[in-house]
């Protein structure tokens, strides 16, 4: 006997003729969710009420094996939904309503997460340029300032103040000029702004590790939140960045230099966004691909379990990474000799 599943039904063949029927609801919905479930490699209740009993029957399908069927490697025969009472009309919406949740699903966290990331790099970029604005423009009336006081500090005093007489410091023989006072309103107002950015970045961030530690807590514990969400929006999402193998992973956000490693014949990369890390970008230059390899292998582990398992096992990772890390410090304590640099190998190897 075959087993063979249409859009419309399941059917039992025996020597190609139907000998059982399990027909779909007349429904749009309730076609698109069996629809889904096969999208999602899912057995569906009318195939396993089918071949209840049975011995022995064979399938089309591959996702038909788990349910204990004999895969058969040829077509499978076409039945007419005309046959059944069915018409084209009801497929077309029930994919109307199968596409509608593929968009919304497409909408999801993951997606909500990318935008958060690109927006927080936006505001980096637009508070830097405003505040490398503000210091050359406040450095005409108060050069001084940028030197005596912090970042968050030199903003908000002059968010504040203004001028550098109404600041309660020492400004001693200032070598700036006279501040005019409608220059002191538009500076001080650009220093507000700087200063309610970073308060907006501050609130991003936060959104960002609240949303990470509900969809993959493992990866937000070994990645940290910031850079585990640039992970997941490179990847395209948890569910592709839990596909991936550990070496894709240490290389994601190095896509160009990968590029150009493979057509100029240059060094290739070590990391990608991984470099962000504390792990890595604190380590000796000479160990940062050995450490971006093992840590890679780790989120892959991580991801993996946050999207099939949702199982915690962040402490079992960090702990397995901290064995592997103290090794590899150990073996690569000194830097290696490096290698001569002979004149022309780098146009020799671009004219390749």
């Amino acid at each position: 006997m075959h087993l063979v599943t249409t859009w419309f039904g399941s059917f039992l063949l025996t020597d190609g003729k139907v000998t059982k029927v399990a027909l779909f609801p007349k429904d749009p919905a309730a076609i698109a969710d069996r629809l889904q479930k096969v999208e999602d490699w899912q057995a569906l209740d009318e195939e396993k009420q089918l071949v209840a009993g049975l011995d022995e029957y064979f399938v089309y399908e591959p996702r038909l094996e788990r349910i204990g069927g004999s895969m058969v490697h040829e077509e499978a025969p076409f039945i007419a939904p005309e046959d059944h009472g069915f018409d084209r009309a009801l497929l077309h919406e029930a994919m109307m309503v199968l596409g509608k949740r593929r968009v919304r699903k497409a909408a999801g966290i993951d997606a909500h997460l990318a935008q958060a990331i690109g927006a927080l790099d936006d505001m980096y970029e637009a508070e830097n340029l405003l505040l490398e604005r503000l210091d050359e423009w406040y450095g005409l009336h108060f050069p001084e300032l940028s030197k005596m006081v912090r970042r968050e500090k030199f903003v908000d005093l002059i968010a504040t103040h203004g001028n550098r007489e109404m600041m309660s410091l020492d400004f001693g023989d200032s070598v700036g000029g006279q501040l005019p006072e409608e220059e002191r309103q538009v500076v001080m107002q650009i220093a507000a702004q700087v200063r309610s950015m970073a308060g907006e970045r501050a609130r991003v961030s936060a959104l960002i590790e609240k949303r990470m530690r509900e969809l993959a807590p493992n990866v937000t514990e070994l990645a940290g939140p910031i850079v585990g969400a640039r992970l997941v929006s490179l990847a395209g999402g948890l569910d592709e960045l839990a596909k991936l193998p550990s070496s894709t992973v240490q290389l994601l956000g190095a896509e160009k230099a990968l590029f150009r490693h493979l057509k100029d014949h240059t060094k290739p990369p070590k990391h990608g966004v991984l470099f962000q890390h504390p792990l890595v970008h604190q380590a000796p230059y000479w160990q940062r691909g050995a450490i971006s390899r093992a840590f890679a292998a780790k989120i892959a582990i991580a991801a993996r379990a946050d999207f099939y398992s949702k199982r915690m096992i962040a402490e079992q990772l960090k702990a397995d990474l901290d064995r592997t890390l103290a090794s590899l410090r150990e073996r690569k304590q000194k830097a290696p000799p490096r290698k001569p640099h002979r004149a022309g190998d780098r146009g020799k190897r671009r004219r390749r």
